[in-house]
């Protein structure tokens, strides 16, 4: 093994297990939207399911592009190259993505702390997202938190769903019971004035 394999070895294993990570939050997520969806679809739920659907892609997109260095001439120049695949072939795939790390990592997790503030600012109404705090951040690190601040949301909103839907049934099965003691009163009721007249 050659001494420059090494760090490519340890990004892609990284990568890999970032990648894995997300999957794992994204399949939950996919389970809260199935299982909950009448609340994904009033108008706040909706803009937070973009909003945690925005994030789960972002980071997804982010977890094979953070091996890069930060530069700012590398970040412009992998920009300006970006730009030029957009307008001269009209399309832009994984493959330009991955050759423009240095620019398109950043769009990615810019992408995902932007979803990530509005959620955080109250466009989910059953629960309270964590905000994104401002620091100096390598790309790992930075995709670490993102992920972090998603998993934490997906959490509480599995968790918060899950309550709201325990004390649905509790208060169905209240009612249920309530209907039920009201129909045998009523039936106790009518018989005591049937043998009365």
């Amino acid at each position: 093994m050659t001494q420059t394999s090494a760090p490519e070895l340890h990004n892609l294993a990284w990568a890999v297990e970032a990648r894995v990570r997300n999957q794992r939050c994204s399949l939950r997520l996919y389970g809260l939207f199935k299982t909950y969806r009448s609340k994904w679809t009033s108008k706040k739920g909706s803009r937070a399911a973009q909003n945690l659907l925005a994030v789960t892609f972002s980071l997804w997109r982010a977890a094979f592009l953070a091996d890069k260095t930060g530069h700012r001439i590398e970040v412009f120049d992998d920009g300006l190259e970006f730009l030029e695949r957009l307008i001269t072939d009209n399309a832009i795939s994984y493959l330009q993505d991955r050759k423009s790390n240095e620019w398109t990592f950043n769009y990615y997790t810019k992408n995902a702390k932007a979803a990530l503030r509005e959620l955080s600012s109250g466009t989910l109404a059953f629960v309270k997202v964590k905000a994104y705090e401002e620091d100096d951040r390598t790309p790992a690190e930075r995709w670490t938190y993102c992920q972090d601040l998603l998993d934490d949301a997906v959490a509480g909103i599995e968790t918060a769903l899950a309550a709201l839907g325990s004390s649905k049934q509790s208060q169905r099965r209240q009612a249920k019971l309530a209907r039920k003691a009201r129909r045998k009163i009523s039936r106790s009721f009518s018989r005591k004035t049937s043998n009365n007249a």
